[in-house]
């Protein structure tokens, strides 16, 4: 810096030094043109600002969208799997009623060990049988078959199993098929 410049830094400004000295600079300050581009790029500023804010939301909502299907994906992988092996549960439990009466112990004992890896198998992923004998009707986990007049058991609950059901988690994987009770005529 120059003496000049430093005097001149130290020195309190006089509203008469910011005038301009050349007319182009006053004719520049009476239409204001200085002030327009510094409105122009005000607003461009907080233009950019905007779409800067924008993409970082649209970037926030990608990854929590991304973790949510993440992990609706690790829940339940496994869906169609286990929609597949509820046939072979299925097949194992009629062979088990079938053979309770005759046949071999061996041959059941063997049947009832395979049904219960299954089954626990299926419960390592989050996969729970629906057994509702006795329970009230609720058409989310149940499918009615038909319905049946009982002087035994309270209307609407569940009166006969025809096939269990089968829950992943929270959603029913297969719901269970009963036959539900009316009050008698």
């Amino acid at each position: 810096m120059t003496a000049e410049q430093q005097s001149s830094n130290d020195k309190p400004q006089d509203p008469a030094e910011d005038a301009p000295e050349s007319s182009q600079e006053a004719q520049a300050e009476a239409t204001g043109q200085p002030e327009d581009e510094l409105t122009k790029a005000t607003l461009q500023a907080e233009e950019y600002r905007d779409q800067y804010m924008r993409s970082l939301a649209e970037l926030d909502n990608v990854r929590k969208r991304s973790e949510r299907e993440l992990e609706r994906a690790h829940k339940y992988g496994v869906e169609r799997l286990a929609g597949e092996l509820l046939a072979v549960v299925d097949s194992l439990e009629l062979g088990l009623e079938a053979a309770a009466g005759e046949g071999s112990e061996a041959v059941r004992e063997g049947m009832q060990a395979t049904l219960k890896l299954v089954l626990g198998a299926l419960e390592k992923f989050g996969i729970t049988q629906l057994d509702p004998l006795g329970e009230p009707f609720d058409p989310e986990w149940h499918e009615a078959m038909a319905t049946q007049p009982s002087a035994d058991a309270e209307p609407d609950s569940v009166l006969l199993v025809v096939q269990k059901g089968y829950r992943i988690h929270d959603r029913t994987l297969r719901a269970a098929r009963v036959i539900v009770a009316r009050a008698p005529e």
